[in-house]
């Protein structure tokens, strides 16, 4: 897959449009004058702050002032994002957004924020593409999604299949195809992908939808098989992989995907400045490695378009998690 090239994520957004891209002409102040905190929603070492920390490097070497990543963890990063909500609006605080904090509003009884009114969208950053697997050893004759739907059909108990965890772009994802496919399917949830691709080699599970990088080494070394990516076209990485909409499958294949938030009243002129520097990083061919090395596919959008797939997704996975009664109760 090429960096830049359509993909699910931006061609609903962008096909027939043209968006104002900002540059490095737009600067019409000092901006930046002082380092600047990126605030990561989760964890230190999982993917969003590895790549988080890629971005920061980079972003402070464009905008030549010290980018200090900062790790607030908790309730699927939506105390990250609060803070950075909280935070002084002059461009020097920016938070990550990735597919948990897109769908803490709609998961948790209590909504934490409104990405519609409390932010500013700076860019979409990157995209994880996300394939379907199975044991071949376990489902010998799972071989596409055609197969898939015959097994499952044909097998009264149905099937069980994992993910990353309860609310994750991939089971999301999921649930719709398999509602639309009339699937008789059970998610079994893990707490991330790893222990998720311990279960699929062990036979525990019989399907994972996962992100490509948990993956990769195991269907390079034949013990997993896989059957369709969600990206608009092949993956350079599973050229024989067909995709969903190649096999007819028309629906959830949105991307997960992470970008860039500022707090609502930073002014345009800053948020611009920041998203031009998002972008001339993105095509570096380094930062490009490096990115996708953790899974990370650059996939730079405006601040104009980004907003509009928040609303999109946003929309789409509020009405999965309501008919599957995912909303946490307290």
């Amino acid at each position: 897959m090429k960096v830049f090239a359509k993909t699910a994520l931006v061609a609903a957004v962008v096909a027939g449009q043209a968006f104002f891209v900002p540059t490095a002409s737009a600067q019409t102040n000092n901006f930046p004058e002082k380092s600047l905190t990126y605030i990561v929603p989760f964890p230190p070492g999982g993917p969003t702050d590895v790549a988080g920390r890629v971005l920061a490097d980079a972003l402070g070497k464009e905008l030549k002032q010290t980018v200090v990543v900062e790790n607030k963890s908790g309730a699927s990063g939506s105390i990250g994002i609060n803070q950075m909500i909280r935070s002084e609006p002059d461009g020097y605080t920016i938070a990550a957004l990735g597919a948990p904090s897109l769908t803490a509003p709609f998961m948790l009884a209590q909504p934490p924020y409104d990405l519609k009114t409390d932010v500013k969208s700076v860019g979409v950053a990157y995209i994880t593409p996300l394939v379907i697997v199975v044991n071949p050893k376990v489902t010998p004759d799972i071989t596409d999604m055609a197969s898939l739907v015959k097994v499952v059909k044909e097998k009264k108990e149905g099937l069980n299949y994992t993910t990353a965890g309860i609310g994750s772009t991939a089971h999301l994802a999921l649930e719709l195809i398999r509602k639309d496919l009339g699937l008789n399917m059970t998610h079994i949830p893990f707490r991330g992908s790893a222990p998720g691709v311990t279960a699929l080699l062990a036979g525990d599970v019989e399907l994972m939808y996962s992100d490509l990088v948990a993956v990769l080494p195991h269907i390079t070394a034949g013990n997993l098989r896989p059957i369709a990516v969600n990206t608009s076209t092949r993956l350079d990485e599973l050229p024989n992989t067909p995709t969903l909409e190649e096999q007819d499958i028309q629906v959830a294949k949105a991307a997960s995907w992470a970008g860039l938030l500022a707090p609502k009243d930073t002014p345009d002129d800053r948020v611009n400045i920041l998203s031009a520097a998002l972008k001339k990083v993105l095509e570096d061919e380094t930062v490009q490695t490096r990115l996708k090395a953790v899974g990370a596919y650059p996939s730079y959008t405006s601040p104009e378009e980004m907003q509009k797939i928040i609303e999109r997704d946003s929309a789409i996975w509020a009405g999965v998690i309501e008919e599957n009664n995912l909303k946490q109760t307290n």
